[in-house]
C-alpha cells in the first residue's frame, strides 16, 4: 500500500515540473504605449537604441506624427534581431553629401590604402554611414584626429584627418548623423576624409557596401 501511494506522489511531482518547465524567451521584442510629448529620439534614448533601429521594427508608423496610446515595438539592441546584418552589401551611405573620391581602396605606392579619400572643403559636415555606437574618438598616428563607429557583428567604420570630432566614446549615432567635420590632421596633404569599412579587423573596400543613390 505505502509502495502504491509513493508512486502517486512521485507521478504527481514529475507532473508538475514537467508543466512548470521554464520556456525559452522566443522574442526580445517589447510594447511601448506612447506618452505626451513623446517622439521617436526620446524612445530610442530610453531603451539605448538607434532611431533607424526604431523605424526597422514599426515600418508601419510615421515617426512624426505619433499619438497618445499609440503602441510600438521595442526591438532588441542587437541589431541582427531585426534581420539586419550590418556588413550586408547596401547598407552603409557615404560619409559626405558630395562626392569626390581623390584615392581608392586598393594598392597605392606599393602598401595598401585601407579606405577611400573624399575631397571636400575645410569643416564640411562628416556623417556616420550606418548606425552604431562611437568605439573610438580621438588621434592616432598617420590617422591624425579620427573616429571609429562599432555597427555590431565585428563591423566598424572609421573616419580620419578630421578637424573636430563632434561625437564622444560610447554615444549612440543614427545614420546620416553629424559626426565631425573635415580636415587635414595626420599624415593628409590635403582636406579630406579618409573613411574606412572593417570586418572583424579587417579592412574592405568599402565601395560595394554603399547603398546606391546615397
Amino acid at each position: 500500500m505505502r509502495y502504491k501511494i509513493f508512486l502517486i506522489l512521485l507521478s504527481l511531482l514529475l507532473s508538475a515540473c514537467a508543466t512548470s518547465r521554464i520556456e525559452p524567451e522566443r522574442s526580445s521584442k517589447r510594447i511601448y504605449i506612447v506618452k505626451a510629448n513623446d517622439n521617436f529620439h526620446s524612445i530610442a534614448f530610453a531603451y539605448e537604441i538607434t532611431t533607424r533601429q526604431l523605424q526597422l521594427a514599426n515600418p508601419g508608423i510615421d515617426p512624426l506624427r505619433l499619438s497618445v496610446g499609440q503602441r510600438l515595438v521595442i526591438p532588441g539592441r542587437n541589431v541582427e534581431s531585426l534581420g539586419v546584418t550590418p556588413a550586408s552589401k547596401g547598407n552603409f551611405i557615404w560619409p559626405l553629401r558630395r562626392i569626390d573620391i581623390s584615392s581608392r581602396f586598393g594598392n597605392r605606392n606599393g602598401r595598401l590604402h585601407a579606405g577611400i579619400d573624399l575631397r571636400a572643403p575645410r569643416e564640411t559636415g562628416i556623417v556616420a554611414s550606418a548606425a552604431g555606437r562611437v568605439k573610438f574618438s580621438g588621434r592616432r598616428n598617420g590617422y591624425g584626429l579620427m573616429l571609429v563607429i562599432d555597427h555590431g557583428a565585428g563591423v566598424e567604420s572609421a573616419y580620419a584627418h578630421n578637424l573636430q570630432n563632434i561625437v564622444q566614446i560610447g554615444e549612440r549615432v543614427d545614420q546620416g548623423q553629424l559626426i565631425a567635420r573635415v580636415g587635414r590632421s595626420g599624415n593628409a596633404s590635403g582636406y579630406h576624409v579618409h573613411f574606412e569599412i572593417r570586418i572583424r579587423g579587417r579592412a574592405v573596400n568599402p565601395e560595394p557596401y554603399i547603398k546606391s543613390g546615397s
